[in-house]
């Protein structure tokens, strides 16, 4: 299948779909709605008419051999999650473009997953989502960020989030480029659950 590039809309890398094949291992939907859950009950995954236009926002991932699966785009408002509304994408590109397997393009946000798990070989488990008020507060929680001139989507963001993460398996960045944006990852889902919670509570605490 040919490369894609799109210039437009939400997807701004070049990337290869092409379907499942019978002897792939079937999409791990459930595990990845169990990670996604507590995100979605804090309000960071989903989608909202009156927020960001009333596209989906957040994304999930979860590592494997040679790659990782992630949610697809524009799919993080099913509610659970589906063997369809998750794709394969391998660890290493080809001619630049990142390779996928499944029904639907990747997440937007998939060079940023590629990103983590390229600098921090211990990271299992990726979560973006958007949260204003984490958003906002992050330099008072202490907390890293990518530039405002490092967009999402781009290589840019991508670059950014990999030297944030370099050395680090477990952490959490505010995206300033990206509206509302923040990014955790660990090496699995309870030190990844336990990250939100510890976060969220330290922001609670900010609260006068």
């Amino acid at each position: 299948m040919m490369a894609q590039i799109e210039t437009e809309g939400v997807i701004q890398f070049a990337y290869t779909l092409d379907p499942p094949a019978p002897e792939d291992a079937p999409a791990p939907a459930k595990v990845m709605e169990t990670i996604a859950r507590p995100f979605r009950l804090a309000g960071f995954l989903g989608r909202d008419r009156c927020r960001y236009g009333g596209l989906a926002f957040g994304n999930v991932s979860l590592r494997g051999d040679a790659g990782y699966w992630i949610t697809a785009s524009q799919r993080m408002d099913q509610c659970p999650l589906a063997p369809e509304d998750l794709c394969w994408v391998s660890e290493t590109p080809k001619q630049g473009a990142l390779q996928a397997r499944g029904l639907r393009a990747p997440s937007s946000e998939s060079l940023v997953h590629s990103a983590v798990y390229g600098s921090a070989r211990d990271t299992r488990v990726v979560v973006h989502g958007h949260h204003a008020g984490l958003w906002h507060a992050h330099a008072a929680l202490g907390l890293a960020a990518t530039p405002v001139d490092a967009k999402n989507g781009t290589d840019a963001l991508a670059g950014a989030v990999r030297a944030c993460c370099a050395g680090h398996p477990t952490g959490c960045l505010a995206m300033s480029g990206h509206q509302d944006g923040m990014l955790f990852w660990a090496p699995d889902a309870a030190a990844l659950h336990q990250l939100l919670g510890q976060t969220l509570a330290r922001l609670s605490d900010l609260a006068p």
